[in-house]
């Protein structure tokens, strides 16, 4: 049997629909309540988190303590786009909640809100080994949030 190796493969990068697919996976688990199968989708000793400034263990626990104290409840979330260019894969989702916790530095206010966010990896070796994004649209929301100037 031959076996053929693509130019992506050679060099670490996947091809976007490998890409895309191991990113869908990894936001998939997470609303299934799959920690162990979306710890899989990266690269521990090798990723870093651009938003956060952070490796994977303080990633991690940064995600883990928003969680436990989230500033929004009732929340929806829809997947917008899922783009994959290269090593590269975007994920656009909008998330609506009820604003019931400290957020941004406003205090509860009990509005419903909606957050854009857009979210960027890069994919090595069929994993995930760096992020961007977080990009909420922070003004607007803490606009929203406070109201109308008095």
């Amino acid at each position: 049997m031959i076996r053929v190796f693509t130019r992506a493969k050679l060099d670490g990068m996947g091809t976007p629909e490998e890409n895309k697919a191991l990113a869908q996976k990894f936001i998939d688990a997470p609303n299934r309540g799959d920690v162990a199968t979306a710890a899989e989708c990266f690269d521990a000793s090798n990723y870093y988190s651009n938003a956060h400034a952070a490796d994977l263990a303080t990633t991690w626990e940064r995600m883990k303590a928003r969680r436990r104290h989230p500033a929004l409840s009732d929340v929806t979330s829809e997947q917008i786009a899922l783009v994959a260019d290269g090593d590269r894969v975007v994920n656009h989702t909008r998330t609506t909640g009820t604003h019931t916790a400290e957020f941004l530095g406003v205090p509860a206010t009990g509005k419903r809100i909606t957050v854009d966010h857009v979210e960027i990896w890069r994919i090595e070796d069929d994993k995930i080994v760096e992020q961007w994004g977080g990009t909420w649209e922070f003004d607007r929301i803490v606009r929203e949030l406070r109201g109308p100037a008095q």
